[in-house]
Parts: structure tokens; C-alpha cells; sequence
């Protein structure tokens, strides 16, 4: 049986998402999406690190504004660390294939907001 790596979820960016390049000239979207788990005495929410290579990333880095709802899909990798200080650190990150705005974000008021013709990127 072969195996599968496809992670989908929905959730709240918690930052404005920013492009970075990259020392090899390749673009990355990096953005913190907020996904809520559970419900009642059981509900959580868990902080996941979403990117999003190239072209794709920078075409829609000016709709992933914080507070906006997302649903995205892709796959999950692991990475691990070491801060300056010396302590270790293990981080789970989704490099996302597709990602679809949910609904206008409620950022700042008085800023217009972009619309996309089409919400998926």
C-alpha cells in the first residue's frame, strides 16, 4: 500500500502573509493559519505554518491579510532547528498546492481590500 501525504484544513491567517526570497532565487509565501479543533471542554486550536512556492505565492500574498478564512490543501513536512540559544526545536509546516479564500477578511476598516476574480489560488 502506498503511502499518503495530503493535509487539508480551513482556518484564520494570524498574520499578514510575506513573501521571502530565497538564497537560490526561488520565492516562498509564508503565512500562520489558526485551526480550530474539538469542541466544548475539548475545543483547541492549533498553529500551523503554511507556504507556498513561486509565481502562485505571489499572486495571492496580497489577499492572505490577517483574520481572513482559508481552506487550503497540501503536504505536510517536518523540520527541525536550533535557535541561537542552543535549544531545539521541531516544526510541522504544510506546502500547500491550492489555497481558496472563505470569506472577506475583517482587517482594517478603513484599508480596501482586494477582491480576486477567482478565490482560488
Amino acid at each position: 500500500m502506498a503511502d499518503l501525504n495530503s493535509f487539508a484544513f480551513t482556518g484564520r491567517c494570524t498574520q499578514d502573509a510575506v513573501i521571502r526570497d530565497l538564497a537560490s532565487g526561488k520565492k516562498v509565501l509564508s503565512v500562520n493559519v489558526a485551526v480550530n479543533t474539538g469542541y466544548g471542554d475539548y475545543k483547541k486550536t492549533l498553529f500551523i505554518k503554511v507556504q507556498m512556492w513561486g509565481e502562485r505565492g505571489e499572486k495571492i500574498v496580497d489577499y492572505l491579510k490577517k483574520g481572513q478564512v482559508i481552506a487550503g490543501q497540501g503536504e505536510m513536512s517536518r523540520s527541525e532547528w536550533t535557535s541561537k540559544e542552543g535549544k531545539a526545536y521541531v516544526d510541522f509546516v504544510v506546502d500547500v498546492s491550492n489555497i481558496q479564500l472563505l470569506s472577506s477578511c475583517s482587517c482594517k476598516k478603513d484599508e480596501p481590500q482586494p477582491e480576486p476574480e477567482d478565490p482560488t489560488f
